[in-house]
């Protein structure tokens, strides 16, 4: 667990040159990054507390870290000194082989330091508040733990370049779609123009737009048949993530094979179908990633539906079942205004004050007539109104 027991009175930032500072690269399954322009970075504090007295710490990127008190090892480069620890975007790096006094004779002092890409992290107790993105490179906090040394700092790190799977494609099946959209929504793993995410949802004409009237989207998953760099032709893909930025206007439910993710491989794809249900009028951005267990970049794109800006399905229900609620209404009013006046006005009574009473019967005698005769020609017995058998229809057997 981390504490922070650091109050700071002054930060000093200067970036020197050191020719034997090169900072590597850092590469996982799904983003790689360069740290070379940082090497040489210098970042000078000063820190007061109980334990560390007024202690004064030096921090050289990929060279070394010490202090007033102390020295603690020097950054090697080799495997497993800088890592990267998701999903809080922070680097860690390892300094070893320093000092060895003050009760670390058997153990070497050394430094472990974690660089904050998005700004002080809240779980410092303490932390300097005057480091910030803006004044980075900064330290947050910095403080001695018996023969090892902790320091956070916040840098403007650099800009991961993402693992794209290399062969793995994703085709628009869907219709309504602007014909200079592209079909091809991913293309080795990347998503294409008019795919991509927006802050907003919008009905520009680069943007890949689903009109209302289409109630189902299908996507393909697939391997393309080419060069794959040595790349395996198949590919294990995760279940994909669906989800709207406007949920009180769009649901999106998802099936197909794709659904709960499968194996694409050069002969056999995945079918994605996305099926739409409004619950208002309004634009509604639909995102879709899709990932393969942590060994490349994952496929994110994302489109636009206009929800109530067309006759879809749900538009149509939604409709039909405004009708019918308007219609019921209407009928009860009448009944109610109409058995009011025939009850109060024409002095009628019991069912004689339903309005149009005398209709109801005529109805009822033609159905029953109808009846009637429609059983003596099929065969059947019937009963008349007043209660008399007859035996119209029997066979002679």
């Amino acid at each position: 667990m981390l504490v922070g027991r650091v109050a700071f009175i002054f930060v000093l930032i200067s970036c020197i040159d050191l020719s034997n500072a090169d900072c590597p690269k850092v590469k996982t399954n799904m983003e790689s990054w360069d740290w070379s322009p940082l090497s040489g970075v210098q970042v000078q504090f000063t820190n007061t507390t109980t334990r560390d007295g007024n202690s004064k710490w030096t921090v050289h990127l990929c060279n070394g870290v010490y202090s007033n008190l102390h020295d603690y090892g020097t950054f090697t480069g080799g495997a497993g000194s800088i890592k990267f620890h998701q999903p809080s975007d922070t680097f860690y790096m390892m300094y070893e082989n320093g000092d060895r006094g003050q009760g670390c004779e058997t153990n070497a002092r050394q430094a472990d330091v974690y660089i904050h890409c998005q700004g002080c992290p809240s779980y410092l107790e303490q932390s300097n508040s005057a480091c910030n993105l803006q004044s980075a490179p900064c330290v947050c906090a910095a403080y001695d733990t018996g023969c090892v040394g902790e320091v956070h700092m916040v840098v403007n790190c650099p800009v991961g370049i993402p693992n794209y799977r290399k062969g793995f494609d994703v085709y628009d099946a869907s219709t309504g779609i602007e014909e200079d959209i592209s079909k091809v929504v991913i293309k080795d793993g990347e998503v294409m123009p008019g795919w991509t995410d927006e802050d907003i949802p919008s009905v520009a004409h680069d943007r890949a737009v689903i009109p209302g009237d289409v109630s189902s989207a299908v996507f393909y998953l697939m391997m393309a048949d080419e060069d794959l760099q040595g790349l395996p032709a198949s590919q294990e893909v995760d279940a994909p993530d669906v989800f709207t930025d406007q949920p009180h206007i769009l649901a999106v439910t998802m099936s197909g094979s794709a659904a709960r993710g499968g194996l694409v491989d050069t002969r056999d794809m995945l079918m994605l179908q996305l099926d739409f249900h409004c619950y208002q009028t309004g634009l509604a951005d639909v995102h879709v990633e899709i990932s393969f267990a942590n060994q490349y970049y994952p496929c994110d794109f994302a489109f636009t539906y206009e929800c109530g800006m067309g006759e879809s399905g749900s538009d149509k229900s939604n409709a039909f079942t405004v009708f019918v609620m308007v219609s019921f209404l209407l009928i009860v009013a009448f009944c109610v205004m109409g058995c009011a006046y025939n009850y109060s006005v024409q002095q009628r009574r019991g069912e004689d004050i339903i309005p149009g009473i005398e209709y109801i019967h005529m109805a009822r005698d033609l159905a029953e007539a109808l009846m009637s005769r429609s059983g003596g020609v099929g065969g059947f017995s019937s009963t008349s109104r007043r209660g008399g058998d007859s035996t119209e229809g029997y066979q002679t057997l």
